[in-house]
C-alpha cells in the first residue's frame, strides 16, 4: 500500500521499517530478505532519492506486497525518534537499507524474549568497546554500549515514553578529562583533535577528574546511534536487552557497512566497495529472490 503518513499504517503487533536514501540496489536486497525471512509486514520509508527509488519501490510493490512512503530527508537518529513517535505498532523491526538477512533464525530468539515485562528489546549488543586508529592499537575514545542498530526488534510504547521524556537516537560524543567541568573538557577535547599527539593518550595523570566508565576512565565517551536510548532504559529505567554480542550478526546477517554513507556523502571513501557490493546485490536478487536489476 502506498501511503502518506505513518498514521495511514494498519495497527500491528509487528512492524519491519526499512529507510531507503538512495540506495535503491543494497534497499531491494534488505527488502526482499525482510519479506522473505521476518516474516511480518514490511514498511520501505523513501527519503528524498534521486536515483529513481521511489518509481522503482512503487512498481515493486503490486508485485511484493509490502508498504511505501515518502518522507523527507533526516539524520538517521532523527528518522528513528520521528519513527518511534508515530508509528502504529507495538514492536516495530529496524532494517537498516545495507542489510541482507541471511536466514530467520535471529527472529527465533527476538521473539522468545521481546514480550518479556522487562524486556525493550532484542537483537545484537555492540560494545562498549575502545576506538582505535587502522592498525588497531592506538586507543582514542571510548564507544559506549548499544544496541546492533541494522537489525534490532524494539517494544515501541517503552522507547516512546523516554523520546518523552527527552530522550534520543542521536549521536552524542562526551569529553571526560575534566567532567566537573564540561566546558573545560570541551576546551581540552578540541586540542586533542587538533593535536593527534594528544589525541590517543589518555592522560592517566587526569583519571582523577574523569568519570569512570564501566572502570575505565577515557577522554571521550561516543554514544552512536541508538546509545543514549539504550543507556537509559538500561541502566537508568531497568530495562533489559536480549541479545548476542554482535560479532556473530553475519551469522544471521550480511551488512555492507557504509553503502548510505558513502550516497550521502560522495567522494569521502566512507569503506563502501561500492562497484563489489553492487555486484553481489545484483546477483543475489537473480539468484535467491526472483528479482532483476
Amino acid at each position: 500500500m502506498l501511503i502518506g503518513a505513518l498514521a495511514e499504517l494498519e495497527p500491528r503487533d509487528e512492524q519491519a521499517v526499512i529507510i531507503n536514501a538512495g540506495t535503491k540496489l543494497v534497499s531491494t536486497l534488505a527488502l526482499a530478505s525482510a519479506l522473505k525471512y521476518a516474516r511480518m509486514p514490511v514498511l520501505l520509508i523513501d527519503c528524498e532519492s534521486s536515483d529513481g527509488s521511489y518509481e522503482h519501490f512503487s512498481a515493486l510493490q503490486q508485485r511484493l506486497g509490502f508498504d511505501l512512503m515518502r518522507a523527507p530527508l533526516r539524520r538517521h537518529s532523527a528518522a528513528l525518534d520521528w519513527i518511534f513517535s508515530e508509528i502504529p505498532a507495538r514492536k516495530v523491526l529496524l532494517v537498516d537499507s545495507d542489510v541482507e538477512i541471511l536466514n530467520d533464525r535471529i527472529f527465533g530468539l527476538m521473539r522468545d524474549f521481546i514480550d518479556e515485562p522487562r524486556v525493550f528489546g532484542a537483537g545484537f549488543i555492540e560494545g562498549p568497546n575502545w576506538m582505535s586508529n587502522q592498525t588497531g592499537f592506538a586507543r582514542h575514545g571510548y564507544f559506549e554500549e548499544r544496541m546492533w542498530i541494522p537489525l534490532a526488534m524494539l517494544k515501541v510504547e517503552v522507547v516512546r515514553k523516554a523520546l518523552s521524556e527527552g530522550h534520543s537516537f542521536a549521536e552524542r560524543q562526551v569529553f571526560n578529562d575534566f567532567a566537573p567541568s564540561r566546558a573545560v573538557s570541551r576546551l581540552f577535547g578540541s586540542l586533542r583533535y587538533r593535536f593527534p599527539a594528544l589525541r590517543h593518550r589518555q592522560l592517566r595523570w587526569l583519571d582523577a577528574f574523569k568519570e569512570s566508565h564501566r572502570g575505565l576512565r577515557p577522554w571521550l565517551v561516543w554514544y552512536d546511534t541508538g546509545a543514549e536510548i539504550y543507556r537509559h532504559l538500561k541502566y537508568v529505567a531497568d530495562y533489559q536487552f536480549a541479545g548476542l554480542p554482535a560479532e556473530f550478526h553475519s551469522r544471521y546477517a550480511h551488512h555492507f557497512s557504509g553503502v548510505t554513507n558513502n550516497e550521502l556523502n560522495p567522494g569521502r571513501n566512507l569503506g563502501a566497495s561500492i562497484d563489489g557490493i553492487a555486484d553481489y546485490a545484483r546477483a543475489r536478487l537473480r539468484d535467491a529472490y526472483g528479482i532483476g536489476m
